[in-house]
Parts: C-alpha cells; structure tokens; sequence
C-alpha cells in the first residue's frame, strides 16, 4: 500500500484526475475500479467518462473526496471534527465497500453527549445497524452527561424507556429520578409516558406527577411506609422499588484489631475489587467504602438481604471481652448510611451470629463478667432481642454455621479447656442436640458450609502447659450420617481469623500465627472440588478479629469502587 500511495502522492502514471468543489485528485483508475462498483461501471461499462481525462463528482465534498482516497491508497485516514460525515456520504455514493466498512468501525470516534444526534441521524441515514446498537449504549452510559449538557430533549421516549431497562445503568437512582422528571417536563405527551416512565424508577420520591395517578401515587405511599420504618426493611424488600439497579458482589472486611507495627482497633471497611483474578494480587487490590460509627474487633458480622449487620465485639485491646459491647448497627450500601438497630440483651464478643431464616441468631461468646451460654434472637420487623434456647454450657472462642435451617456450634473454650464438641440448634423444639465431636479440640478456629458438608479449619489448642498449640488438622462433617472426616490440613496457622465461601472457595484470611506468636498477614484458599490449599497473597497488615462476608455494592458513575 506504501507504494501506490507513494504512486499517486508522485504523480507516477495516473490516468485520470477527480474534481470535487473545484479541487483535483489525480489517481490510477486501475485502484478505483478494484474498490468500487461506482468507478468499475462508469470505466468498463461504454460510459463516456470511461475515455475522461478530467471527471467532476457531485454530491460529495472535497474533504470527503480526500480522505476516500486516502482510505483507498492507505487502509487508513485521521478524521477529525465533523470529517466522519462527509466522509460517510462520499464513501456511500461512490460505492467504495473497504471505505464504508472503515467508517463504520470509526464512525462513533469523534461523538460526544453534544452532538449524538447528527450521529443517529446519519446511522440511519445509511442503515448503520450496528452503530445505531452502539449509539443507544452510549446514550444509557452517559444519560447524566447528556442531561447537562442541555440535549435531553432531543431523546424520544423509547430511548428514554430503553435507558431504564439498560442493565448496566451505573447511576444513583436519585439522579435517575431527576433526569426522567426533566424529560417529561419537556414531553408534550407526559401523561402518556410518565406511568410506563416512572414505574421505572426505584426509591421513588413524591412530586406533582407521582401524586396525580393512583398507580404512581400507591408507590410513593409504600415508599414512605418503608422508609418511615427503617428497621424493617431487610424483610420488606420489594425488587422493583428497593434493591439495587447494578451492583457487584464484593469480598468486604470490617474493623480489626492490628497487632503490629500500631497496634490498635480499626473502623474502616474496605472491599476487594470484584475483577481480581491474580490470586497474588487478591487481596491487594482493594478500596475502602466507608467506617464504622465505632473502631470494633472480634464482632460479628452477617449480610442480611443486602444490608450488613455488625453486632457486639470489642471497642479496646481487651484479652478477655472486658469492653465487650451489644451494640448493633447495620449498615445500607445503597445510600452509604449506618443504622443503629436495637442493641442485644447481652454484651458479647468472641461468639458466633449468623441467619437464621429471617432472624439473627447470637450464640455464646464473653464478656467481663466471664463466657455466656446465652443465645438470643433479632427480629427486624419488631426491632428486638428476644432470649433464645440457651446453650448446654458457656462457649466461647467458638464457630458456628447455618445449614439448612439449623444452628451448628463447634468447638471453642469451656470449663477452662478447648472443646471438640458439636451442637446443633433445632429451631422447631428449641433444643441443644450433642451430636459426634470433632477429632480434634479447638477454639478460635473457622467452620463454614460448603456443598452440603460443614468444614472446620485452624484453631489452637492447649499443651499440658497451658501453652497455645496450632491446630493445622481440617474437617469435613456430614449432617446426613453425624460423621467427621479428616480433609486436607492447613499449611499456615490461622488462630482468631475469619472465613467467607467466595466464588466457590473457601477463603481463611489473616489471624495470628500460633506457630510464630506475630500476627498473621497470609490468605489460604481451600478448593473443595480438588480438596488443595494454596497461599494467594498476605493481608497489607496482620490483623485479627476481622469481620469479613460478601456484600452486593452498587455500581455508581465515578465511584471510588469502579
């Protein structure tokens, strides 16, 4: 292609020479008819210009003439401003199929939330499909923009209908809610459009035209109801108004307690990005969210439809639950507020909570006064604490797991040792059931449910010395037959460390090495399938008593997190 360009750019054996407004290309007719039926007709057909030193083209400009050619002779051209669109209508007239493929490729180059419209106009002009598909993307990821921009009123309602259906729609619902209200004040058929319009939008707000019709204004009533009683609104989600349009599903960790260099508590929360595939970068490439209304360790924490519940923990460097608290608080992803819930009964830390249908089940744990075998339940819809069937003995440094619908408590400390006992609530007789011990005695271990089995990992126990000994031996236990299995050990001690099931593994993150007596900055990764466990980063610091669960994020424009 060097060559014939050089050919032509020489004046090397053109043959014939194009006129557009006045400007003359002298180029080979052997090339254009190659590229073109326009010029293969008009130079092998008898046509008069087939003899023609000289031919004038009308209908194209020279600029679209030029960069035709140089497409021709090139394979390639720099469009700038509004070049695209000559360029376009002289490719189109003069049949030139390479040019017309090269535009569409980059016609949608130069378009911004100004001047959209002329590219809409001529995608459709030339029945350009595929960028017509990708014009009304672009409309949806930048609706804000083009609201600003002062353009809104060019879109129609199906472009508008079709933004609110766009399931990558990365706004804030209010600023959703601002940009459809705007358009239907400059909408001559507003009636028409704004019940289809605004059915659409979720948080409602109330203004004029949501009180005008009774299917709108239902909605702003159920939305003040919701919001006027926000304890409840875990268990009164409704998918259409309450949950989030685009989110992600992040690993978060929560609070801590940081052994060295600072020693110290921690508030904030932070969320690992959800495209990390690198297993060595896991846990590196994070951001943080937001901070506890309070610095917390060795609390709980459950996601409960969406919303995250941190319970009870420590507020200092205790060693044996001395400032253990029972304070509650939930926090809203949606809109980035805390909540402050009903407290528990009980002051608590190092005990295990989790879901319990539509209940938060506390289990056990300790404070100043000693371990607890209380067990007491939240109800959202009431906002209360209520006692629970209390535990057969005092535990904790306990772990616990939901498995169909019933409470699994292992191990932990109790009657001045570790345990390797196993309990299993059953919520419909309200009874503590023993069932077969775990092989080993542990407390400050993790247990999770994976595939219909309970696994058990880490954890210390104690020598004769009363000396701290890593368990590295793991479990696996069948609810079906009331057996445990060995399973592949741990390569790393994790003592107070935390677990979450995360795209099907099994994640132990951080704790403190019994082995080393520091604290432990490494993430072992379990696969339950190929039953191996790897090493797949360290944590930037060594923290223990860190809440960490999966948590849906929204995906907001500009946010910290995308």
């Amino acid at each position: 292609m060097q060559g014939l360009n050089k050919l032509k750019r020489e004046k090397v054996l053109c043959d014939v020479t194009l006129i557009a407004e006045g400007e003359r290309f002298e180029v080979h007719k052997i090339i254009l008819v190659s590229c073109s039926d326009y010029f293969r007709s008009m130079f092998t057909s008898g046509m008069k210009e087939c003899t023609q030193k000289e031919i004038e083209l009308k209908g194209i400009t020279s600029k679209g003439l030029e960069k035709v050619l140089e497409i021709i002779y090139t394979s390639t051209t720099y469009l700038e401003g509004d070049d695209i669109f000559d360029v376009i209508a002289a490719a189109t007239h003069l049949q030139v199929t390479p040019v017309i493929e090269f535009c569409e490729r980059n016609f949608l180059s130069g378009m911004t939330t100004s001047n959209y419209y002329d590219f809409i106009n001529t995608a459709r002009l030339y029945s350009m499909s595929s960028a017509l598909r990708q014009i009304d993307t672009f409309i949806c990821k930048n609706l804000l923009q083009i609201s600003k921009d002062g353009t809104l009123h060019l879109l129609t309602y199906e472009q508008i209908n079709a933004c609110l259906n766009y399931g990558s729609l990365s706004l804030k619902e209010i600023d959703i809610f601002q940009v459809v209200w705007d358009w239907l004040k400059l909408d001559s058929a507003q009636d028409l459009h704004s019940i289809p319009l605004m059915k659409c939008i979720r948080h409602v707000q109330a203004v004029d035209i949501m009180m005008k019709h009774v299917e709108l204004r239902d909605m702003v009533v159920w939305a003040l109801n919701y919001h006027v009683v926000p304890h409840s609104q875990p268990i009164k989600a409704n998918p259409s108004i309450t949950t989030l349009r685009t989110y992600s599903e992040r690993l978060v960790s929560i609070g801590g307690r940081e052994i060295h260099p600072n020693p110290g508590l921690h508030d904030e929360i932070w969320a690992v990005n959800d495209d990390v595939i690198n297993p060595s970068t896991l846990l590196n490439c994070r951001r943080r969210i937001t901070t506890l209304p309070t610095p917390l360790s060795h609390m709980q924490v459950v996601a409960f439809n969406d919303f995250l519940y941190v319970i009870g923990g420590c507020t200092t460097q205790c060693a044996h639950g001395e400032s253990a608290v029972n304070s509650v608080v939930r926090y809203d992803p949606r809109f980035n507020v805390w909540f402050q819930v009903a407290n528990m009964i009980n002051k608590r830390a190092y005990f295990y909570a989790g879901l319990l249908k539509n209940r938060i089940i506390a289990v056990g744990g300790k404070f100043k006064e000693g371990s607890l075998s209380a067990v007491e339940l939240y109800d959202p819809e009431r906002n209360v604490w209520v006692q629970g069937p209390s535990l057969p003995f005092c535990y904790h440094a306990h772990a616990g797991a939901v498995h169909k619908g019933r409470v699994y408590v292992s191990g932990g400390y109790s009657s001045n040792h570790f345990t390797p006992d196993l309990l299993r609530l059953d919520v419909f007789t309200g009874v503590w059931d023993e069932l077969s011990p775990m092989s080993y005695p542990r407390g400050w271990h993790v247990m999770c449910v994976v595939r219909d089995r309970i696994l058990v990992f880490g954890g210390c126990n104690l020598n004769a010395n009363q000396h701290a000994l890593p368990v590295m031996q793991s479990e696996s236990y069948d609810p079906d037959i009331d057996q445990w299995t060995n399973i592949t050990p741990l390569s790393v001690s994790h003592k107070e460390a935390s677990c979450v099931l995360y795209r099907d593994k099994v994640y132990v993150l951080g704790g403190y090495n019994v082995q080393t007596k520091t604290g432990q900055k490494s993430v072992s990764r379990y696969d339950p399938y190929s039953a191996v466990w790897e090493c797949v980063g360290s944590l930037s610091q060594s923290h223990t008593g860190v809440g960490y669960c999966v948590l849906k994020l929204p995906k907001f424009e500009n946010h910290p997190l995308d």
